[in-house]
C-alpha cells in the first residue's frame, strides 16, 4: 500500500459502509473502498455482492482524483445495488442515487470517471469490461409527469437503462430513461442517448448527437485490462512513429 494512499483513504467511509451494508463474513475483508470526502444520505437499501471477493475490489473516489481533487461524492442507497463481477472503480466528486424499488446491476472491470450522476427511479444494468467517462449523466426517469393535452393521457416517466458488455462512453454523455446500448458500442462526448439501440439486432455500433445516432459500423475499443500487451505496444508505436 502506498503511503500517499494510506492518507487519502476515508477510513470512517471504509468502516461503516462495509459493516453496515454487509454481513460480517462479507464485511470483514473490507471490499467497499473509499477515498477523499464522501456522505451517505440514506443507506436504508440493500448491497449485493458476489463470493469471489477481496480487498478494495470497488473503489470509490480513487479515479482520476489528480484531475478532479477535493470533490465530494455522495451515495444513497434505498433501492438495491447488486454487483454482479468484483472490480469497480466510481470517480471522485460522483453521485449514485437509488431510490425506492430501483435495482442499479453493475458487471465487473467496469470503469466511471469523476463527476458523474446516476440516479435512477427504477433501474440500470451495465455490463462488464465498460467505460464512462467524465462529467455524464444517467436518468431513467422524466421526474415529472406530463399530460397530453388532446387527450388526456398521462404516459409513465420511468423506463429501464441498459448498457452491453464492452461499451465506451465518452464525457459529459447523457444516458435518458429507455436507452439501450448493445456491447461493443462507443457513444461520442456531449452525446445524448433516449432509446433501444439493441433493435437492430447488431453490435459495434458508433453513436454520436442529441439524441444520439448510428454514425459508424465496425469499431471498438480496446481495453488495458483485457489486452494490456497489445495496448503497450500500440502507446510505443504512437511516439515512435507519430511525430
Amino acid at each position: 500500500m502506498q503511503i500517499s494512499n494510506l492518507f487519502r483513504r476515508n477510513w470512517w467511509a471504509i468502516f461503516y459502509f462495509n459493516f453496515k451494508m454487509l454481513p460480517f463474513r462479507q464485511a470483514i475483508k473490507f471490499p467497499f473502498d473509499f477515498y477523499g470526502s464522501v456522505r451517505f444520505p440514506d443507506l436504508s437499501g440493500k448491497i449485493e455482492i458476489p463470493d469471489n471477493i477481496h480487498r478494495g475490489c470497488f473503489q470509490f473516489g480513487q479515479c482520476e482524483n489528480a484531475i478532479f481533487p477535493y470533490s465530494k461524492m455522495t451515495i444513497t442507497i434505498r433501492g438495491l445495488w447488486k454487483f454482479n463481477g468484483n472490480l469497480f472503480n466510481l470517480g471522485t466528486g460522483s453521485t449514485v442515487e437509488i431510490n425506492e424499488h430501483a435495482v442499479l446491476e453493475t458487471g465487473t472491470d467496469v470503469l466511471i470517471a469523476p463527476k458523474y450522476r446516476i440516479i435512477l427511479k427504477k433501474g440500470a444494468k451495465i455490463g462488464n469490461h465498460v467505460r464512462i467517462s467524465w462529467e455524464g449523466q444517467m436518468f431513467d426517469s422524466n421526474f415529472h409527469y406530463m399530460r397530453n393535452t388532446s387527450t388526456g393521457d398521462i404516459p409513465f416517466i420511468n423506463k429501464n437503462i441498459v448498457i452491453g458488455n464492452n461499451c465506451w462512453v465518452g464525457n459529459r454523455v447523457t444516458i435518458n430513461k429507455g436507452s439501450q446500448l448493445p456491447d461493443y458500442t462507443v457513444v461520442a462526448a456531449g452525446s445524448l442517448t433516449n432509446k433501444n439501440y439493441i433493435k437492430d439486432g447488431k453490435t459495434h455500433l458508433t453513436l454520436a448527437g442529441s439524441p444520439a445516432k448510428v454514425v459508424a459500423e465496425g469499431f471498438e475499443r480496446i481495453f488495458e485490462t483485457l489486452e494490456e500487451p497489445l495496448c503497450i505496444e500500440l502507446n510505443e508505436r504512437e511516439y515512435r512513429e507519430n511525430p
